[in-house]
């Protein structure tokens, strides 16, 4: 079973986070919430306080095969967090897959994990997607990166991460 981890800070957009949650685990894939804010409790954009299962500082990410970041207006805190920015980086040189949503995506363009590839972003942050081609679809998909626009796209963007890790057969059931 795939396993992926879902960074989750205060001001996290809820449904781009728990959208991805909820998909993935009607496909069968195992998705542990990660607080990036030293607590397990997160206060979400809209003021829903929802809890993380585990906190970043307690995690070993080798035993994931994916990481999501979530979007919204916590998106800056949450890119400046000690090791969240090298974690996306470790990702990225293993093959595993790294899938960011709405503002998320600059954390990969200040990094230039997006060099030569397509990406999509919240409209208004294309310039911090250094490096990439910026596609003009709801969702993009290249190698073992996935971006989504934000949170009208966040059902296609959690159908995606099911596909990468399932197939178009278990896409369609959870649809």
């Amino acid at each position: 079973m795939s396993k992926i981890a879902v960074l989750c800070n205060d001001g996290v957009e809820e449904i781009e986070c728990l959208t991805v949650v909820d998909f993935c685990r009607r496909a069968g894939i195992e998705v542990i919430t990660v607080s990036v804010t030293g607590k397990r409790q997160i206060m979400g954009a809209h003021q829903i306080v929802f809890h993380a299962d585990e906190v970043y500082a307690d995690m070993n990410f080798d035993e994931f095969d994916g990481i999501v970041y979530p979007g919204g207006p916590g998106t800056g805190a949450m890119g400046e967090k000690p090791g969240v920015k090298e974690l996306a980086q470790k990702f990225l040189n293993n093959g595993k897959m790294l899938a960011a949503i709405c503002a998320a995506p600059s954390v990969f363009g200040d990094l230039g994990i997006l060099n030569g590839k397509e990406a999509v972003c919240y409209p208004g942050f294309e310039e911090r997607l250094t490096g990439a081609t910026i596609g003009e679809g709801t969702v993009a998909v290249t190698d073992h990166v996935i971006t989504s626009r934000g949170m009208g796209t966040a059902i296609p963007f959690a159908f995606e991460i099911v596909r990468y890790f399932t197939d178009d057969e278990t896409v369609e059931h959870v649809r």
